[in-house]
């Protein structure tokens, strides 16, 4: 009896060490990640760039906004180009807020470098997950305009589907299109857009 008293007290006390090696992890990830997850957008060497975000950032200074919905088997902008929702045109040097969701099943929203689309790996992303809103920050950069316009090209990255004809996830695709930031790059933002520019808004954080 005394012995099946002591086994019993032993396995407590191996429960015990391990919720509390549990506890302890979870408080120094938290300690760890917290000031980066939730630092929002820093104009300062771009400090929150790429994090995923599951509440609206706080973002320092300017920044534009494009909504991006996810659906089988497409990536719908807004605003987007005129009669093409799925191709969306940014300035370069304002930071993008990418507000993300999806209407069926998990997709993931992943943006390539700029060039010759697939071939330069991916960039940033986030998931997009039915329920959830997620937020990503940006901040496109001039490069080597081609008659003023770079190209990223946009995959998702989490299979989510063929249909019966074999399309569907490898083929779900869109495109952003950076335009430099001066009277040129304003003129194409603004008729490409039919005027229905990203809007600029300016934010701070605390």
């Amino acid at each position: 009896m005394h012995y099946l008293y002591r086994a019993n007290l032993k396995k407590r006390n191996v429960l015990l060490v391990w919720v509390l090696i549990l506890f302890l992890t979870v408080v120094a990830l938290e300690i760890v990640y917290t000031p980066y997850d939730y630092a929002g957008y820093r104009i300062s060497n771009n400090v929150g760039e790429g994090v995923a975000q599951a509440d609206y950032p706080q973002i320092e200074g300017q920044y534009q906004v494009v909504y991006v919905t996810c659906e089988q088997w497409q990536f719908l902008f807004y605003p987007h180009v005129a009669g093409v929702p799925s191709v969306t045109t940014v300035l370069a040097g304002i930071p993008v807020l990418f507000i993300v969701r999806s209407v069926d099943v998990t997709h993931g929203f992943y943006v390539n470098t700029e060039g010759n689309f697939v071939t330069q790996g991916l960039q940033f992303g986030v998931m997009a997950v039915p329920g959830y809103i997620d937020y990503v920050v940006w901040n496109f950069q001039p490069t080597v305009f081609q008659k003023n316009i770079s190209l990223y090209h946009v995959q998702c990255s989490e299979y989510c589907g063929v249909t019966a004809s074999g399309l569907g996830h490898p083929w779900m695709d869109a495109l952003i299109q950076v335009v430099p930031n001066n009277q040129t790059g304003i003129a194409i933002l603004r008729q490409q857009m039919a005027n229905n520019t990203p809007p600029i808004l300016t934010g701070s954080v605390s």
